[in-house]
């Protein structure tokens, strides 16, 4: 049988499924969805998740000055959780990159700042939650471009299917495809980058598309 394997930009598709209020996002649940794009006669490699671990750093919140322990976030509780589900799920290789908060600095929301810059309001009615931090993920995409390499390169899998949105990975499906694996891009009815399209065999969908939320 023809084995697929999965890549998952876990920041876009967490991202995309809270925003659809598709299914409970765990991995029983994301194992399922990828399950649906396969065809009756093909089979799963591996899912390989990609996502970085919550910020784990303590700070002061510029408006209200109180301390805040990232860790012990919400956020942080909910990513924990999500990890271990993907951890005791079959066929899943969770690969983890680094979250780095940015010379430590904040930034206003978006809603709130267009607020502050046309003068509806003034600083002192910021609160709390219109900040956050600013942090950028590190390592996920080199993770994601050597698997797909390797895989690619040793003939482990016949098709890729890449959940994303991010047309950074571009290069390394061309390598892809090169090697001969059929390559998938599903986008989760999120508007692309032309050039990402360019560079796939097809865009797929799930097969029981009330799963996802979108025709």
């Amino acid at each position: 049988m023809p084995k697929v394997v999965f890549m998952i930009d876990g920041w876009f598709m967490r991202k995309r499924i809270y925003e659809l209020k598709s299914f409970l996002y765990d991995g029983k649940n994301i194992r399922n969805y990828c399950l649906n794009l396969l065809k009756p006669n093909e089979e799963i490699y591996r899912i390989f998740y990609y996502d970085t671990k919550p910020l784990e750093k303590r700070g002061h919140n510029p408006v209200t000055k109180k301390a805040v322990d990232f860790s012990k976030t919400k956020v942080a509780e909910d990513q924990f959780k999500l990890f271990e589900s993907i951890k005791r799920t079959p066929n899943f290789a969770l690969r983890l990159g680094e979250t780095v908060w940015e010379n430590n600095s904040w930034a206003i929301n978006d809603s709130k700042l267009k607020a502050l810059l046309s003068q509806s309001i003034t600083v002192g009615d910021l609160t709390e939650h219109d900040v956050k931090p600013i942090i950028s993920q590190k390592a996920v995409d080199m993770k994601m471009g050597l698997d797909i390499t390797l895989i690619a390169i040793k003939r482990l899998a016949d098709k890729l299917i890449i959940i994303t949105g991010d047309s950074d990975v571009v290069p390394v499906l061309k390598l892809a495809r090169q090697e001969g694996m059929m390559v998938g891009l599903d986008c989760l009815g999120k508007n692309v980058r032309p050039v990402l399209k360019e560079h796939i065999d097809f865009l797929c969908k799930p097969q029981n598309k009330t799963i996802i939320g979108f025709k």
